[in-house]
């Protein structure tokens, strides 16, 4: 039941949104990007999603815990 709710967060993660805005952007320009730079810009965004996914979001995490009151501390 914890996985079903981040569920959200994990399809919907910023760099994701950014990425599907630039592909709808694409299909209403009028003149296509080449293929390198469609893949070049990909390639950059999907680098983003590692760093965010796999570095910031644990490094904030770590952070919160540290941060947080003994009171709400776990047992």
């Amino acid at each position: 039941m914890d996985e079903l709710a981040k569920l959200p967060a994990t399809l919907f993660s910023p760099a994701k949104m950014v990425y599907i805005a630039y592909v709808i952007m694409l299909v209403w320009k009028t003149q296509q990007p080449s293929h390198c730079e469609f893949f070049l810009v990909s390639v950059l965004f999907l680098a983003v999603e590692i760093v965010h996914n796999d570095w910031g979001r644990i490094r904030l995490n770590n952070s919160g815990e540290k941060n947080r009151p003994e009171w709400l501390k776990p047992r």
